[in-house]
């Protein structure tokens, strides 16, 4: 196929009413900028417009393209309908702004914002994940494991003497949503031992367990079954919309902060769209505060495309609202930019500094929606009085930068530190134990399910 010249290109550009693109996975193409500035340059040339596929990353950038779908031949025809309908006065319009964003994004403004954006990450990746081993910015990080790049990596014998040394209240916030997995993850025993180890650890008159859950209630309460002492833990449905404190009846729920959520209606016709062109996604919007679209059961690179798309539409069009619009491992959510665990926490840690204090805090955590948390403890942490120590263990677990101050590589980890933490707990006034071999902390576990069975 021979390529048209670039005279020939530009003359037919300004003598055309309208370009098209209809690819299904493209990159960055300059054709429509070609087309945009012959447009605009050229004396005589009509006022163009532009129907791009939205697949082309360029339909993203250029204000006022026609962006449709080329699988949806009725779509796309009527795009095309419109846009040759189009009044001139607008044709005119937006080819002024077409034509000052490409005057104005040039080559060396995108180089100097990716040198810039390289930088940013390397900063955030040293401050989040400790000393890097390589000068190298992006390149070097995406292909490093988190381990080269953290240094801060718990230990679990650290919690284990730090609870075992505490005189005043102690604090264990776990997320409920990294000991909720399918079957084929958590086995049925593993799931008892460790709500067994919660439940002795919340027993103890100075330990406030609180399992923190952005699950609805009724799925909270029946994931954890029919558990003996279920009351003496604290619990937080909905991202902390819904609480309950530590010895109140698990029918009994307080709400911090009540919350008009119109927003919602807005936010889930723009959801719909894309559930309707992304096949084996849905829409979770029975919740107060928030609305999810899961993409977790579709394909992969053609839902990850369409969450970056969506989250992009979602911030734009409810930017004067009072939300905030996230991306997850396998979902979009909106919720009320009040209602989050870190808000709740914060509730949480001023009710017992009032009460006595706290010399200790363990949280467990694994998505990057709990980063607020993470900062949140941190500025708590950092803000204490120095002649109140306080041990504060925020922790992520998986293999990926975080503000958390330390971190676990697996789930398993973090199964074995909740359990030993009960048993730590039976041995108040012994001396700190001295730390175990790896081969003895995996025994804990397996430890507590014996003596459950007996």
């Amino acid at each position: 196929r021979e390529k048209i010249p670039s005279p020939r290109r530009t003359a037919l550009f300004s003598m055309s009413d309208m370009y098209c693109n209809s690819s299904i996975r493209h990159g960055l193409s300059l054709v429509p900028f070609e087309y945009v500035l012959a447009c605009a340059s050229c004396p005589g040339a009509k006022s163009g417009s532009l129907v791009i596929s939205e697949f082309a990353a360029c339909s993203r950038v250029i204000p006022g393209s026609m962006k449709v779908n080329p699988s949806r031949d009725g779509d796309f025809a009527r795009a095309i309908h419109r846009t040759l309908e189009q009044p001139l006065l607008e044709r005119r319009h937006w080819q002024e702004q077409q034509s000052a964003w490409c005057s104005h994004n040039t080559v060396q403004l995108w180089a100097e914002t990716i040198v810039i954006d390289m930088k940013k990450v390397r900063s955030s990746a040293i401050s989040a994940g400790g000393a890097l081993r390589s000068a190298s910015c992006r390149v070097g990080l995406t292909k490093s494991t988190y381990k080269e790049i953290s240094t801060h990596t718990l230990k679990l014998d650290w919690v284990y003497s730090a609870l075992a040394n505490s005189h005043l209240q102690r604090l264990v916030l776990v997320d409920v949503d990294l000991l909720i997995r399918p079957k084929d993850e958590m086995k049925e025993n593993t799931k008892a031992a460790l709500l067994r180890s919660l439940m002795t650890l919340a027993a103890e008159g100075n330990t406030h367990v609180f399992l923190l859950s952005s699950e609805r209630r009724n799925f909270l309460l029946q994931w954890l079954g029919d558990l003996q002492g279920l009351e003496h833990v604290g619990l937080a449905a909905e991202d902390g919309y819904y609480y309950k404190w530590p010895g109140s009846p698990s029918n009994r729920w307080d709400v911090r902060q009540h919350v008009t959520a119109e927003w919602k209606e807005v936010a889930k016709v723009m959801m719909e769209q894309y559930m309707e062109r992304t096949t084996g996604t849905l829409i979770e919007s029975d919740k107060v505060a928030c609305i999810t679209w899961h993409y977790g059961t579709a394909h992969t690179d053609w839902a990850r495309m369409q969450s970056k798309e969506l989250m992009n539409q979602l911030k734009d069009t409810l930017e004067h609202l009072p939300v905030e619009v996230l991306i997850g491992k396998s979902f979009v959510k909106v919720r009320h930019q009040e209602v989050h665990k870190g808000a709740l926490v914060g509730h949480i840690l001023s009710h017992y500094g009032l009460r006595g204090g706290l010399d200790f805090i363990l949280c467990l955590g694994d998505d990057s929606l709990d980063a607020g948390l993470f900062s949140l403890l941190k500025e708590f942490y950092n803000n204490q009085d120095s002649a109140q120590p306080l041990s504060l263990f925020a922790c992520t677990v998986g293999k990926q930068p975080s503000v958390a101050t330390h971190c676990l590589y697996t789930l398993e980890e973090a199964h074995e530190l909740i359990c030993g933490l009960s048993l730590s707990s039976k041995r108040k006034g012994a001396k700190p134990a001295a730390a175990k071999t790896p081969k003895q902390m995996r025994s804990v576990s397996t430890m507590l399910e014996l003596s459950g069975m007996s």
